[in-house]
């Protein structure tokens, strides 16, 4: 009789089982009942098993019904994360095509504006140096985090791709996978995107061929990441270029978002280092007009004059 209560509150739920429960009990009473023998002792054994049927219909069918009621939910949940996904992909494709469409704009101004035509040049670079992070970062698929080896290697193909062209130079990335938060990703991926650009327009005045490095790692709870070329070094240009150009003052800035520091100096084999060291454990992130550039630059001038 409990192994049919046990089915019933498993099949129907808890309902079936109490009422299987009580047609035990029923059963129980009915042949002393009928015979007139119903006495105080019988009724116990029955009352004693009508509650213990029902403790075996509640343990059988109350999880049940929580299960039921959780599966729902996440399917439910599913729905809801699919349909976010569908719009976040939409909106994702929409803010390229609208960055595109501020390039040629900026470009087809600059070409009858020759009074701001680097401006507006300069401006359109940094447009595709966004459009490049962005589309790295919504190739992630949907996850809240992104590996850092994955991102910062296929990042390094695309400059490759789009600066490097026939320039016979090279551009080498090297990276430990580690988890990244979507946002530190962003300011790494438009740091790297910087340095590299100033290498390749400051370290190699010539076009002679050369090569520029990226490196990106975990010391204990610092990461790591430095971007060095075996151009020309810190000469005069390159410094004036370091400490002024608008490229570095943004670098100096995510530096400073992202609670580190941005060293440049003079490699020790010739060309230029620069190194940025931030904090791994709580990613500590403070105002871009807390950023402290200036230290790490005088460091580089002295490198560079020795």
């Amino acid at each position: 009789m409990l192994a049919a209560v046990a089915v019933a509150a498993l099949g129907v739920g808890l309902a079936g089982g109490l009422a299987a429960a009580a047609a035990g009990f029923v059963w129980l009473l009915w042949p002393a009942a009928e015979a007139g023998t119903l006495g105080i002792p019988t009724l116990l054994r029955a009352l004693l098993w009508f509650a213990l049927a029902k403790g075996v219909a509640a343990a059988i069918a109350l999880p049940r019904g929580h299960l039921a009621r959780l599966a729902a939910r996440l399917r439910g949940t599913e729905a809801v994360s699919r349909e976010r996904g569908l719009l976040l992909e939409e909106m994702s494709h929409r803010i390229r095509n609208d960055m595109q469409r501020l390039v040629g704009l900026l470009q087809a101004q600059a070409g009858t504006e020759p009074a701001v035509s680097g401006a507006l040049l300069q401006a359109a670079g940094r447009i595709q140096i966004l459009g490049r992070v962005h589309r790295r970062l919504a190739s992630r698929g949907g996850a809240g985090m992104v590996d850092s080896q994955t991102f910062l290697e296929g990042l390094a193909d695309d400059l490759r791709a789009a600066l490097l062209p026939d320039s016979g130079m090279a551009l080498t990335a090297e990276a430990e996978a580690h988890g990244l938060p979507v946002s530190v990703a962003g300011d790494l991926g438009l740091v790297v995107n910087e340095l590299v650009t100033n290498a390749l327009k400051y370290a190699f005045p010539r076009a002679q061929g050369g090569i520029v490095r990226i490196c990106f790692l975990r010391h204990h709870d610092t990461y790591q990441l430095t971007v060095s070329d075996n151009g020309i070094g810190l000469g005069k240009a390159r410094l004036a270029a370091m400490g002024s150009g608008s490229g570095m003052r943004l670098v100096r800035a995510l530096a400073g978002q992202l609670g580190g520091r941005l060293d440049v100096r003079a490699g020790e084999v010739g060309g230029t280092l620069c190194t940025l060291r931030f904090p791994a454990a709580g990613l500590a992130r403070v105002p871009a007009a807390e950023a402290l550039p200036d230290a790490p630059m005088e460091e580089g001038r002295r490198a560079g004059m020795r």
